[in-house]
């Protein structure tokens, strides 16, 4: 299913077609477990299609003309916390070749205006952005997101010393 269109990506629901490519990419089809194993995925899928009320992963793919289609990466959004009116969401472009040509802040900008759209408790989105990552930093600000402060210890790249991480939102109005 289209979820939204722009001038270089069109985001889209996750599809059979997009899992295998997806697998190598821990916590991009799903932010309660890595979903790496290609069984564990499909069973996923079929319970979810990774689309439900309080999370979801959306596929981004290329809308260029030499290779309009092709998957580029992912997006996923899941409930920040009972106690917060909003939603986090994550982002990756799964090949490096592809980052600096604006598919992230396009998608994110997308992606963003569809998750209010389509969910008006929600006041508040948020990014956790580990603070070595300035790309995601200034992508955050390119997309009308404010730097709120630091999470200290917060972040998954790293199992033995999580780093610490800006913490990024963009509210309704």
């Amino acid at each position: 299913m289209m979820l939204a269109t722009g001038t270089k990506v069109r985001l889209r629901t996750i599809g059979v077609r997009d899992l295998k490519a997806c697998a190598p990419f821990k916590y991009t089809l799903s932010i309660t477990e890595p979903l790496t194993d290609p069984a564990r995925i499909r069973e996923v899928y079929d319970q979810t299609g990774f689309w439900t009320a309080d999370a979801g992963a959306a596929a981004i793919e290329s809308r260029g003309a030499a290779d309009a289609g092709r998957l580029i990466g992912t997006l996923q959004f899941y409930r920040t916390g009972p106690g917060v009116h909003g939603l986090e969401i994550g982002y990756i472009l799964h090949d490096e070749d592809d980052r600096g040509k604006g598919y992230a802040s396009e998608s994110l900008r997308l992606f963003s205006d569809l998750l209010f759209a389509r969910n008006p408790w929600c006041h508040r989105l948020q990014l956790i952005i580990e603070t070595w990552n300035d790309a995601s930093a200034r992508l955050a600000e390119n997309c009308a997101y404010a730097s709120e402060g630091i999470l200290r210890k917060a972040g998954y790249s790293s199992p033995d010393e999580p780093s610490d991480c800006f913490v990024y939102s963009r509210v309704r109005d």
